[in-house]
This record gives C-alpha cells, structure tokens and sequence, in this order.
C-alpha cells in the first residue's frame, strides 16, 4: 500500500544544452549558491570518485530547510541519485536522470519525502511540498540561464558558433489590431467579451510565434529568425509598467533559450525599460538592437524623395519633426539641421527640447525652433516627420498647409489610418524597407505586402547575415551618421532598399502624387498663402 506520509514531487525542463554540458554543471552544487536564489550555502564534506557527501542550506518563502545529503553519479544510467543522511526531514532521497532532447537536454528530477512532525504533519507536508517543487523549479531554471549566459559570454571571447541568427521583438498596437489578428488565423473564432480578453491577454507570456528557416540576401548569404510577441498593447504600460517590462525580459529570455545571436526591440519594447530606469542589457544576455539607425536612415531618404517629387530640394524648406527628443526624431533632426532651412522639434519635456534645440543652434546652419505644441510646429511645415511615441493618434490631418509631405514613422501611427479627406497633402508611412526574402508571419504585421518590413525588422536582419552580434542601435542620442552610413552600406549590399510609398496598404503611385501636387496648387491659389513650385 502506498504511504500516505511520503511525498512525491516530479519536476522536468528542457534546457538548450548538450547533455555533458548540464551534469557538469549540476555536480558542481558549491557554485549554487552564486546563481540560485533559493540556496543560501552548499559546501563539501567528503569527496571521492564518483561520490560527494556535502551540507546544504535553502530558503523558500523565509523558511528555512538544512540537511547534508550523499549523491552519486551514476552516468551508465544518466543519473544522479541522492539522498538525506541527517537534516531537518525525517525522508528526502530521489534521482536526477538526464535524456537528450531535440531542444537539447530533458532534465528531470523525482523526489519522495516525507516531514515527519506531529500535530501540524497535514499542513507541514503540503507547505514542505510546494517549497521543495519551488526550489527545484528554481534551480532547473537557474542552472538554464547559467548555461545560456555562457554561451553568450564565449561568443564574445571570439566562440562564434554558440550563437546565430536573430529575434524580431513585437506588439499589437492597440486592442483592435489584436482582436483582427486573432480573427485572421481563425477566421471562426468568435471573439469574448472585451474585458475577458484584455485581462487574459495582460496576464499571458510572451511566446514565440513564427520561425523562419532561412533568410536569403542578394549576396546569397543566409540567416534565420523568429517573431516574438510581447503580450501588451502600448495602453497597459499607463496600467503596470513592471509587468509590461517583464514580457519584455522574458521575450529576450526566449531568444536566448533558442541561441538567437541578436534582438531588435520593435515598437513600444525599446521604451519601457527607459522609462522605468532600467538598462534591460543588464538583465538579458543577448545583444540588443532597437533598429531605430536604420530606421532613420529610411525616413531620411524617403523625405528627401518626396521632396523632389514636389520640385523642390531639402535646403529651401521648413521642417518640423513631431517627437524631435527622441532616438529617431533627434538623429533626423540632426542631419536635417544640416541640409533645411528651418528645423522645428516637437517634444513633451522641456529641458529635452531646450538641450537639443541648444545643440542644434551651436552646431548647425539651419534656424532651430522648439515647441511642446505639434499644431504649432506642422501647420507651416513644408515637411513634417512624426517619429513620437504615442498609443494614440496625436496629429489632425487638418493642421497641415497644402502640399506639406508627412512621413509618419510612429508605431502606432501619429495621424489615424481612418480615410483622409484632404487630397492636398502627401502622407506616407516612413521606415519601410523593401527586402530581399518575403516575411510572411500570418498575421496583420501593420506593413502592406510579405515584401515590405519595418526598419527596425530590417536592421536586425541585416546585422544576423553580418553576424554582427552587439549592441548596435541601443541607448538614446546614440545614432551617429558613421553607425547610419555603416548600417546604409550593409544594407544596399545584402538588397534592402528603400521600399515604394505606401499609406496603409495602400500604394501610392505617380499617379496618386501627381493629382496631390494638383490639388496642393489649387489650394495654395485659393488661399493665396502657398505657391508650389513644379
């Protein structure tokens, strides 16, 4: 008969190692107490060749649990047994066994135990059931991010074969675009209450979603990656900012479980560590990205065609950049301050508005404004780039001049893709990349074909074919024109350019800008304030 006193516990994790790898690790129990919480001193008091007798000491939920165990390693049968010789339970004995796994190894560990203390056994041995399964939880995760850091810690001693390929990091926009996307990869299924599924979803990890295989650049030159959703939308940072955060360490955590060599952090992923303070290098492994340098280097270039699609050149007009303080606004602001004859940067802090426009003022040629009011700034800008980080649409079609070219880099956009009425300014969604291998992900990615991405998608993709993995658009005011040359250069060679004009799905041909060039002349004669030049 079974015995009512004696607990078992069973506890498993795949763990991206080679087998040798984790029971290396695993036997060296006096290293514990450096990398897992829960064990406060592990120590040796005899050793032989296959047999280690030592003294342990843990601490779960501020209780604590001490004993001195006697393992042996059993490697015929890819096992570790153990087992309590004296310490605070009356029983603790069980197994480690080891079985390789596609993932890499399958570490399982069994345990019977029994508490043995009169009066409060019943609650004793439940609350000592759920300690222990805690600690070994812990520590087969422990002893998988120990792994992990070592990998990536060999590949930049120059082991480059641990690591490869790359991890795009992203989030729906808003509550709408999860429920679309949803419906798209089950077309029948009937959406819950909208209150049941944004709790739901506030609650669930961060998880991969798509793999791809194989990336092919015009050199021929291969990679691979995956998509991570981070369980958010950009209204739940204003609700728990640390528990948005969370999903993001965790989605990087996954990237690094998978042995992705770099990350970018799509949209709003990039901006909550900042604005908690935190560096989420510190807390991850993996090489980060933002992607915003080249994301840059796509608005700057599509600015500057659009311009000269209207007959005019970037030196003789007036631009105003929306969210001009941050990475992207400020590194366009400071290349445009070189080559316009009016910058105006928009910002929602003060002192970031008056150190920029400081900047700009003592190293440019251009006249330098700075405002926190965006109708302000865009109702005379010729051109308006709108880079701010916003859940919600910030700018009103009706604030723009005629003929004023918007490029909206925003993820969520600026300026609503609800239908535009004016047919007298050209708005176009800055950013995108033509590539060279189409990303077909399933789902409403925001982007109008499989062969258009977003920047920061692009960047990391380009770094992982140049098995660049490092830090590379991290940290704002951290754009520099060499690191935008840099990334322009790589990108031509492996056969991203800068994608046709698009405004939702929708293209926008010659066609198209040629009747807003009409339109803007028409309305620049009735008003009598705006002449555009063709």
């Amino acid at each position: 008969m079974p015995d009512k006193d004696l607990i078992e516990i069973s506890v498993e994790r795949v763990i991206p190692a080679e087998k040798w790898r984790v029971v290396r690790l695993l036997t060296k129990v006096w290293d514990f107490p450096s990398f897992v919480p829960s064990v406060k001193e592990v120590s040796v008091i005899q050793k032989s060749h296959n047999k280690i007798k030592t003294r342990w000491r843990i601490q779960v939920d501020k209780i604590p649990i001490s004993w001195i165990e006697e393992d042996e390693l059993a490697l015929k049968d890819n096992a570790i047994y153990f087992n309590a010789v004296e310490g605070d339970l009356q029983e603790f004995k069980g197994e480690w066994r080891f079985r390789t796994h596609e993932g890499g190894t399958l570490v399982s560990v069994k345990v019977n135990l029994r508490v043995g203390l009169p009066v409060i056994e019943e609650f004793a041995q439940a609350y000592v059931k759920n300690m222990l399964t805690s600690n070994f939880a812990a520590i087969l995760e422990a002893l998988e991010q120990r792994l992990i850091s070592k990998k990536y810690a060999s590949y930049k001693q120059g082991d480059t074969k641990k690591i490869a390929g790359f991890g795009i990091l992203g989030h729906f926009y808003n509550f709408n675009h999860l429920a679309r996307c949803l419906k798209m990869i089950n077309p029948n299924y009937k959406l819950p209450s909208r209150e049941f599924l944004h709790g739901l979803f506030s609650i669930t990890p961060s998880f991969k979603m798509y793999e791809m295989e194989k990336f092919v650049s015009k050199t021929k030159d291969t990679t691979h990656g995956c998509f991570i959703v981070c369980t958010f939308i950009p209204d739940m940072m204003a609700q728990d900012m640390y528990a948005v955060y969370a999903k993001v360490v965790r989605a990087c955590k996954l990237a690094e479980k998978h042995g992705v060599g770099i990350v970018t952090l799509g949209g709003f992923t990039s901006m909550v560590g900042e604005r908690l303070g935190h560096r989420i290098e510190e807390d991850v492994d993996i090489p980060i990205t933002t992607g915003n340098t080249y994301t840059a280097v796509l608005a700057l270039e599509a600015v500057e065609k659009a311009v000269q699609l209207f007959g005019k050149e970037l030196k003789d007009v007036k631009i105003a950049v929306v969210g001009g303080t941050g990475d992207i606004g400020s590194a366009c602001s400071r290349i445009l301050a070189e080559k316009s004859r009016q910058v105006t940067i928009t910002g929602r802090t003060k002192s970031n508005l008056r150190l920029l426009s400081g900047e700009l003022k003592r190293k440019r040629a251009a006249k330098i404004e700075a405002t926190t009011d965006n109708r302000k700034a865009v109702k005379d800008a010729d051109v308006v780039i709108a880079a701010a980080n916003s859940s919600a649409s910030i700018l009103d079609a009706a604030w723009f001049k005629p003929g004023a070219v918007i490029c909206d880099l925003a993820y969520p956009k600026n300026i609503s893709y609800a239908p535009i009425s004016r047919k007298d300014i050209f708005v176009f969604s800055g950013g995108l990349a033509s590539i060279p291998t189409p990303i077909d992900m399933g789902i409403d990615l925001g982007v109008p074909s499989p062969d258009i991405s977003y920047g920061c998608f692009s960047e990391v993709i380009i770094l992982a074919l140049e098995h660049r993995f490092e830090n590379f658009s991290y940290g704002r005011g951290n754009i520099s024109v060499e690191k935008m040359q840099e990334i322009k250069k790589l990108a031509v060679k492996h056969g991203f350019e800068l994608a046709p004009f698009y405004w939702a799905d929708k293209l926008i041909g010659t066609q198209e800008i040629e009747e807003i060039k009409k339109a803007a002349k028409n309305a620049g004669s009735a008003t009598g304030f705006f002449k555009l030049s063709l």
